[in-house]
């Protein structure tokens, strides 16, 4: 395999991407997946995970100038965010449905801006967005709500994702109700990474890989 086809794997996003909860950063489910999309020591990795991100924060990131440059560069990018926007709302007790659906809104709107910005910059690009899972909080405040909204959020991310040819990874139903998986009330432990990486590594077999990435 040549240097032209290596991988460049640009991760983005909040505390997930930057690791928060994981064991040490080689077992973060972002080095955990790059493991899995590389194939020669020409592939690189940069991850620009930050903690407490919120969606119009990430906006904001990739138009500077210096961050913009990266993405035409990636072959593969990934995202997490959205979830810092809720968590603001929980912090300050500022969950009325007003506020909810104005945050929500939002959220969206930053996605949708996020992705088409990224996929005009990397036409080719392989785009994965992680979706919602219940945080512990969330089964305490009404765990039928909470689970109809997270699943209306997967859903509009999944639909958002379609337009741009980005790909939503979903880890619902692989967190439910699975409180084995948290290092506090919001984010995994070293199992709930494990977890996730799995879910990415499911959705791009080596086989794909090795069909893409041939000389």
């Amino acid at each position: 395999m040549s240097k032209k086809c290596s991988i460049s794997y640009l991760a983005l996003g909040d505390s997930l991407t930057e690791g928060i909860g994981a064991a040490s950063l080689d077992r973060h489910w972002v080095s955990q997946y790059f493991r899995h999309l590389a194939h020669s020591e020409h592939c690189s990795l940069r991850n620009l995970g930050v903690s407490g991100m919120t969606s119009r924060e990430l906006y904001s990131l990739i138009n500077i100038p210096s961050f913009t440059r990266l993405i035409p560069r990636s072959t593969h990018i990934t995202i997490t965010t959205g979830g810092c926007d809720f968590i603001e709302l929980y912090e300050n007790n500022s969950l009325s449905f007003g506020k909810l659906l104005k945050v929500t809104r939002n959220v969206l709107t930053q996605v949708e801006q996020i992705l088409a910005q990224i996929r005009t910059l990397a036409p080719q690009a392989q785009i994965q967005i992680l979706g919602f899972y219940l945080p512990i909080p969330a089964y305490k405040l009404g765990e039928k709500r909470a689970v109809s909204f997270a699943q209306m959020m997967n859903k509009c991310y999944g639909n958002i994702g379609q337009k741009f040819q980005a790909q939503l990874i979903n880890p619902f139903d692989t967190f439910f109700k699975r409180f084995d998986y948290f290092v506090d009330e919001v984010h995994p432990n070293q199992a709930g990474y494990d977890a996730i990486s799995q879910l990415f590594i499911q959705s791009t077999p080596h086989s794909a890989l090795t069909s893409t990435h041939q000389p």
